[in-house]
């Protein structure tokens, strides 16, 4: 088995584990979920929290079509936007960064 195989096999055991639902699309999936950042941020008419995390997915999840750039998703009942998109060959994981999206 190559080293990729065994780091995409270990990180679904893990994610079977401790997977956090993340909702993408009308589907449903296990994703490893990072603290949220709640920030401050300066608007017209004032201040307004931010909130900034990662998720990880296995890459493995999409076949076809993946999250992109401007996409919404749903944690814990709230919407989010994904931000930033970071995919590479040897690691087994889809890792976007969602914020809370402008509205």
């Amino acid at each position: 088995m190559s080293l990729k195989a065994e780091k995409a096999a270990d990180l679904l055991a893990i994610i079977a584990d401790v997977g956090e639902p993340i909702i993408w699309n009308g589907q449903t999936f296990s994703a490893l979920v990072s603290v949220p950042a709640i920030a401050q941020e300066f608007e017209i008419g004032g201040f307004m929290a931010s909130v900034d995390f990662t998720v990880k997915i296995p890459i493995q999840m999409f076949p076809g079509v993946r999250p992109k750039h401007g996409d919404r998703m749903t944690f814990e009942g709230n919407d989010y936007r994904v931000t930033r998109v970071a995919n590479h060959p040897q690691y087994p994981m889809l890792v976007l960064t969602l914020s809370s999206p402008d509205e």
